[in-house]
C-alpha cells in the first residue's frame, strides 16, 4: 500500500472529523424521534446551547422541554438532506437542512400534520478527540399544516404495518427484529 503525502493525510483526517460530525447529526435526529433524552444529551457539550425558535437557552433546560414537548406529540420523523461542513481546528460551523414531520393532535381531538423546514447552524467544537455541539441555531425556512390524510391507524393497514416506536421500545434499539 502506498504511503499518503502530508496533503493527503491531512486531507484524511479532516474527513475522519467531518463524518464524526455528521454521526453526531444524525444521532440529534434519533433522539428526538424516539425522544430519547439521554441520546440527545450526547450530541451536545455539557455547557452547550439551543437556539430552537421559542426556546432559546443552555442544553440542560433544552433536553427536558424539547423531551416534553415532543411527548405531546403523536410522532415525529426529521430528515435531513444537504450537510456543508467548514472545519477550523478544533471548531468546525455546519449548515444542515431538514425536513420535520410531526403529527400532533389539535384541540378538538383531530390528527393533524404538520412539516416544518429548514436549516441548523451549528457550531460543533472538539474535546479530545469528540464532536459535539456547542451551538445550535434552528432557521426555519417554510412550514405546512393541514388535517391528516392518514388511514395507517385503521384496518387493514393497522393490522400489517410495522409501525416504530417512541422511546426505548422502538426495534431500533434492539437487534432482535432480524431473528
Amino acid at each position: 500500500m502506498p504511503e499518503l503525502s502530508d496533503a493527503e493525510y491531512q486531507r484524511f483526517l479532516e474527513l475522519l472529523d467531518k463524518e464524526a460530525i455528521r454521526d453526531v447529526i444524525m444521532r440529534y435526529s434519533r433522539a428526538i424521534d424516539r425522544v430519547d433524552a439521554e441520546l440527545l444529551r450526547s450530541v451536545y457539550w455539557p455547557d452547550g446551547w439551543d437556539s430552537h425558535s421559542i426556546f432559546d437557552g443552555p442544553v440542560e433546560e433544552f433536553v427536558p422541554w424539547v423531551v416534553d414537548t415532543l411527548n405531546g406529540m403523536i410522532a415525529t420523523q426529521h430528515f435531513i438532506g444537504n450537510i456543508s461542513i467548514e472545519l477550523e481546528g478544533d471548531h468546525a460551523y455546519t449548515e444542515v437542512y431538514f425536513n420535520a414531520h410531526h403529527k400532533v393532535e389539535d384541540q378538538e381531538g383531530s390528527q393533524r400534520d404538520s412539516i416544518a423546514a429548514g436549516r441548523y447552524l451549528d457550531h460543533f467544537e472538539r474535546r479530545g478527540t469528540e464532536w459535539r455541539i456547542k451551538h445550535r441555531r434552528a432557521i426555519f425556512d417554510w412550514d405546512l399544516n393541514q388535517a391528516s390524510t392518514s388511514n395507517w391507524e385503521n384496518p387493514p393497514a393497522k393490522d400489517v404495518m410495522e409501525r416504530g416506536a417512541r422511546g426505548r421500545q422502538d426495534l431500533v434499539y434492539t437487534r432482535e427484529h432480524f431473528n
